[in-house]
């Protein structure tokens, strides 16, 4: 700002309307007060830090997960028995509820960082539209890590988003199969791939949130991190409320229950109850629309183009100081030649209209379209107020800002930070009593450090300052838009504009931890809130996995079924009706259910194939509300070959390839197996090739190898392999002769 001539017109300059600008924040600000008293100072209110103190719980949350991953297994009974440990160990389940609740605070804060943002209309301009998407990018897949982190657990939440997960493809018709072997329950199996996968994706969502924090942070000097006050208090607050509310843990995941009343965390799991609903698909495109409009928000609202500054390479000194003040680096230092001074160049592209660069300069060389040098009514003998154009917006007419008040004038700057320090200099020789600078409190710049700036350089700790005698003419608010008028009655009243500094005394430091103790207590119990499900009837799912021309398990009197086409159930003699099953070539495979009544009954299942209907299973259940009986109509395994015999030989399980080889001459711990094939029938008088291997593996001692000791091979895998991987490891050795392996 530059001070011109005076003109005797009028007491009151207007400000130049800030584009954008809108009663949303005004709300906003109003909505906020109770906060801010209850903090008692404008450097004690944790909104303005809603953003840093984001980054600060991504932080506990990572360094969280990390810990509590030491302790984790992979599988549906391993993932929730390692999760069970931990709630049993004093420490880990300490670090497992701070990964908890800092999750959900993390949510809780970037959704308050971003509705600043959204109301005081900061996400346009510059590359601005640019970090509001990468900051709505991290929020977004903040949600999902959550997702995912809820789902490692398979306990009850797990199997409701299991459930959830299921109605969606399965009325999309796709990942039938994928449906069927990891979220039924209905096929045998560890699940060890699919929470590794899942796993995987965790923590590829937690590396993605921290580049897009990264993205969203990167090229400007705003502070990437909270003032300690706030890491100390936030972080005592999270120890604190982990040691005295532990997590707990819910049921394991059944496949024999319905989605059961739970504890459903809003944070994260607040699309679940639709997606259990009728409306799942309804409720995911209105989800995607609302998160599509919302990272739109920039270019749908984008208004007027942005009035950047301009510079005068005559007037230029090559000072640096533009350069080095500028929130988004939209200045950079040139070379001009052999010399010659360097010359601040403007990236347009990167430049808000902040006017903060113009506070910086006192050589002229600086202009801004909107912010030139404005006419001032006669100070000599009055007050002077420079208010940023926010507080000149929000300010309640009347009082000191009356036009009528005849002992201060009242001026309005961009920001704070446009203020040119230079300009104390004229007003004071034109009479002025005193100069006010009252500017938006620590953290909560609309252009995130104008104040900062502003206030360095009005106490002579920054470039450019006022002269050091006119020191004493100076007075310095940082206050809430709402505040204007409160600091002009009591000027210097909140004169320190540093987020890192902290106010004095004992009440304020407990009210600022009380209101942290609060909002972590809140997030807390929000975890805790009830979902409930209440249903009087039971329901029937039935599983098909079928190969056409094979036999089913259930019923392989029956013989060989082609095409499965559908399913008909009767219940209690009532037939519920026929669903048709998907089929993919030869191959059926779907996951059908049907409600009936709680209480004891007869359950029978027909399958329809080739136009006939063939009962496969007739069964007495006795279901109570909210439970499920399982079927699975798969077919007979063939018998095993092999190929599934060299798959048991190298599991790790069983161990096989620990002590022998299939190498000629390799001998180990014990005898290769090369050739083994060939010479098995002939070393024990009376036994084939097939009864010798089965006796070597189940009776070891039976038969021992010339040059071998007895007890080499422990006789411990009657109990360790089932009849069918017995059969199939002997397949793949009846395959080791000393012509091929």
């Amino acid at each position: 700002m530059e001070i011109e001539s005076a003109d005797a017109s009028g007491s009151h300059a207007e400000p130049t309307q800030r584009p954008g600008s809108s009663k949303l924040e005004h709300a906003a600000l109003w909505i906020e007060r109770p906060v801010r008293q209850l903090a008692g100072s404008n450097r004690l209110n944790p909104l303005p830090h809603a953003g840093t103190i984001s980054v600060f719980l991504l932080g506990v949350v990572t360094v969280s997960g990390l810990y509590i991953t030491l302790f984790f297994e992979f599988g549906h009974v391993a993932s929730y028995e390692a999760v069970a440990k931990m709630e049993q160990h004093a420490i880990q389940k300490v670090v497992r509820a701070l990964h908890r609740y800092s999750s959900a605070a993390l949510v809780l804060t970037t959704l308050v960082h971003a509705w600043r943002i959204f109301a005081a209309g900061r996400f346009k301009g510059g590359p601005r539209p640019w970090r509001w998407a990468t900051g709505f990018a991290a929020l977004v897949l903040v949600w999902l890590a959550g997702v995912t982190g809820y789902w490692l657990v398979w306990d009850q939440r797990a199997q409701a988003l299991n459930e959830a997960t299921l109605r969606l493809l399965r009325s999309a018709g796709v990942g039938r199969q994928f449906l069927l072997r990891e979220l039924s329950g209905l096929v045998p199996g560890s699940g060890s791939g699919f929470l590794l996968v899942l796993w995987f994706a965790h923590l590829f969502l937690t590396i993605a949130i921290g580049w897009f924090a990264f993205r969203h942070l990167r090229r400007s000097r705003l502070p990437w991190y909270p003032p300690t006050i706030w890491m100390t208090l936030m972080g005592g607050a999270l120890v604190l409320v982990s040691v005295a509310v532990p997590v707990g843990m819910l049921g394991p995941a059944r496949a024999d229950l319905m989605p059961a009343s739970m504890p459903l965390d809003p944070f994260v799991m607040f699309l679940l109850p639709p997606l259990l609903s009728d409306f799942n698909w309804v409720m995911v495109g209105v989800s995607s629309v609302a998160m599509a409009v919302a990272f739109a928000l920039p270019r749908l609202l984008r208004g007027p183009k942005t009035q950047v500054v301009a510079i005068d390479a005559d007037a230029c000194t090559g000072c640096d100081l533009c350069a080095v003040d500028c929130p988004y680096d939209a200045l950079a230092m040139v070379a001009r030649g052999t010399d010659q001074p360097t010359l601040a160049v403007l990236d347009a592209a990167r430049c808000v209209g902040c006017g903060i660069c113009l506070g910086s300069c006192s050589f002229g060389a600086i202009d801004h379209p909107e912010l030139g040098g404005r006419n001032l009514p006669s100070v000599a003998g009055k007050h002077v107020t420079i208010a940023c154009e926010r507080h000149l917006m929000h300010s309640e007419p009347g009082g000191p800002l009356d036009p009528a008040d005849r002992l201060r004038v009242v001026s309005g700057v961009r920001c704070a930070g446009s203020f040119d320090p230079s300009a104390i200099r004229p007003l004071t020789e034109q009479g002025a009593l005193d100069v006010h600078l009252v500017g938006c409190p620590p953290g909560d710049c609309l252009y995130g450090i104008g104040n900062q700036l502003a206030s360095e350089r009005m106490r002579g700790e920054r470039a450019p300052h006022p002269a050091r005698k006119f020191y004493g003419n100076i007075i310095q608010d940082w206050v809430s838009p709402l505040d204007l008028t409160a600091a002009i009655d009591e000027p210097g009243e909140h004169s320190s504009s540093n987020i890192a500094s902290r106010p004095g005394g004992r009440n304020r430091l407990i009210g600022a931890g009380l209101l942290v103790s609060l909002s972590v207590v809140a997030v807390v119990a929000a975890t805790r809130a009830p979902f409930r499900t209440q249903t009087e009837t039971a329901e029937i799912r039935i599983g098909v996995d079928h190969v056409a021309g094979r036999e089913l398990a259930l019923a392989p009197a029956e013989g060989p079924v082609s095409r499965i086409e559908g399913i008909q159930v009767v219940y209690n003699s009532d037939p519920l009706g026929s669903q048709a099953v998907d089929a993919a070539g030869e191959r059926s495979l779907d996951l059908l259910d049907w409600s009936v009544p709680a209480g004891a009954g007869v359950v029978e299942v027909r399958v329809l194939s080739d136009g006939d209907e063939r009962t496969v299973l007739t069964a007495d259940v006795d279901l109570e509300p909210g439970h499920r009986q399982s079927v699975l109509l798969n077919d007979v395994p063939p018998p095993p070959g092999a190929r599934d015999g060299r798959t048991v030989f190298d599991s790790r399980q069983v161990g096989c390839q620990v002590c022998h080889s299939v190498e000629p001459g390799d001998d180990g711990v014990g005898p290769t197996l090369y050739g083994v094939a060939s010479r098995a029938g002939s070393l024990v008088e009376g036994l084939d090739a097939e009864l010798y291997l089965r006796q070597s593996i189940l009776l070891p001692d039976q038969y021992i190898v010339d040059g071998w000791p007895s007890g080499q091979m422990l006789p411990i895998y009657l109990d360790r392999l089932s009849e069918q991987d017995l059969d199939a490891l002997i397949a793949y050795l009846l395959t080791l002769t000393e012509e091929e392996r």
